[in-house]
């Protein structure tokens, strides 16, 4: 028979242990390993977190309560840092603490846990995953200190090619933007190569790295107050938007009344299917701050929503779902 996918593995080796819960960030990194936790039927549950510090807390707070193991999950890069503190609370209070840390070259995870986690195991094998999750679930009920269990990047999805739905909407966008807009984007290498697609001499700042998620945002709000009567367009991933969005469109709800021109356009871009039980209402959320926000269920719909946000007499949010069968 074949080896079993590793997030499957691993979310039968949690439920072995009767791990009724993991508390973690659903980001694009470790999206098989939550398909597979929602998969499993509640056994064990995933709890999604908007940080890493939420996420490893109630990992501290579960298990001294039940006494049993507190599982957290997070991302590689910016997520993950989220949980130091409480790996930090963890590792001085020592109760049963288990970091899953996916989608990073397992080098970097080591330096950023290092002096927080007792032991690191990287689990890159199915056939030795079982092992390895039972080693490090033993070894934090020992109690004396969090461990980690660092999984491959492979766990990750990918950002789609060049014609597919993110293609498709950067030629929406294309055909609408204006000469003296800004775009800026995050720093995705793949969701930069869409932005070949945008006429020349538009101005693209690619903001920080791949590690980095969400900068777009910022860099926007930056852009605008530098010229206020340019319009300016962020490209900003849907793990971006869940790391730092929700802050800044507070920023740009403030300060927009006083901007000559108010066309400031935030793109959420979804690189998948999505998590339905987590769905975060980006556009909602805008619209309560008294901007204008749109939900675009396809790409096809895309450009009537760009149209709608420039004409907008406010900064807007278009929340873009990406997804496999979504093509105009």
């Amino acid at each position: 028979m074949p080896d079993p996918r590793l997030p499957d593995t691993v979310v039968a080796r949690l439920a072995a242990w009767r791990v009724p819960r993991v508390f973690g960030i659903p980001g694009e990194p470790v999206a098989e390993l939550v398909e597979a936790l929602r998969a499993a039927g509640g056994e064990p549950e995933l709890v999604p977190v908007r940080h890493g510090g939420n996420a490893a807390s109630m990992a501290i707070a579960h298990a001294r309560l039940t006494g049993g193991v507190g599982i957290c999950l997070s991302p590689a890069g910016p997520a993950a840092y989220g949980l130091l503190g409480g790996l930090d609370a963890a590792r001085r209070d020592t109760p049963p603490v288990v970091a899953i840390i996916g989608g990073e070259d397992p080098v970097r995870v080591d330096q950023m846990v290092a002096g927080l986690c007792r032991q690191v195991w990287h689990v890159d094998d199915p056939r030795r995953a079982p092992a390895l999750v039972d080693e490090a679930v033993r070894a934090a009920l020992a109690g004396r200190g969090p461990v980690c269990l660092v999984l491959p990047g492979a766990l990750g999805g990918r950002w789609p090619t060049p014609g597919e739905p993110a293609g498709a909407v950067v030629e929406e966008l294309s055909a609408r933007v204006p000469p003296v807009a800004i775009v800026t984007v995050d720093g995705e290498p793949d969701l930069i190569s869409h932005t070949r697609r945008l006429p020349p001499g538009i101005a693209v700042l690619a903001c920080a790295a791949y590690e980095a998620p969400g900068a777009a945002l910022s860099c926007a709000v930056a852009a605008k107050l530098a010229d206020p009567d340019r319009p300016v367009f962020a490209l900003v991933t849907d793990d971006g938007m869940r790391s730092q969005g929700f802050s800044e469109l507070v920023t740009i709800a403030q300060g927009w009344p006083r901007w000559p021109d108010p066309r400031l356009v935030v793109l959420v871009l979804h690189p998948r299917a999505g998590h339905p039980a987590d769905e975060v209402p980006y556009a909602g959320w805008a619209r309560l701050l008294g901007l204008h926000g749109v939900r675009v269920d396809r790409p096809a719909l895309f450009g009537a929503a760009c149209d709608q946000a420039l004409a907008a007499d406010r900064p807007s949010v278009l929340d873009v779902s990406l997804t496999p069968d979504s093509h105009p």
